[in-house]
């Protein structure tokens, strides 16, 4: 297997925080009037659901290897994409708007993978489209991806 060259991990925190509180207070509004075993089963369905849905979309995790960028959501590892570094064509550090939101998003400037803040680098593949990766520490993946594909051979 390649070596990790960069790794960088970011929870999406808002969700962390906001998931578990909404459904907190959805719950103990809605499953007023039931006895407490209905009201305790329906709290460990949510609860349920909220660790799944953390589960999959809760953190955006960044790597590139000596061959390939790959990012995945999620403590599954799933949804996960990659990318071969020789398809990498240009590289330059951006913002993400706060309309743009988090997650996983299609813009007009093509796909946004965000999990937190507005720094993120813009890359630019082979085809022409381009696709913007969120980080909390856009200079350093920026300077890492700069130095695997556009400087040493082009």
């Amino acid at each position: 297997m390649n070596q990790i060259k960069y790794q960088q991990s970011q929870w999406m925190k808002v969700l962390w925080i906001t998931l578990p509180l909404i459904t907190l207070i959805v719950m103990t509004i809605e499953t007023n009037g039931l006895d407490t075993a209905a009201r305790l089963r329906a709290l460990l369905t949510m609860a349920g659901i909220n660790f799944l849905v953390l589960g999959v979309i809760g953190r955006l995790t960044i790597k590139i290897d000596s061959t390939h960028l790959r990012w995945h959501f999620g403590v599954f590892g799933w949804p996960a994409w990659k990318l071969p570094l020789s398809e990498i064509r240009q590289v330059e550090l951006c913002e993400t708007r706060w309309v743009e939101g988090w997650g996983i998003r299609f813009t007009k400037e093509g796909m946004l993978y965000n999990a937190a803040g507005s720094g993120a680098v813009r890359i630019t593949k082979a085809d022409g489209s381009t696709i913007r990766l969120g980080s909390a520490e856009p200079d350093r993946l920026y300077a890492q991806l700069h130095q695997l594909t556009v400087a040493p051979s082009r």
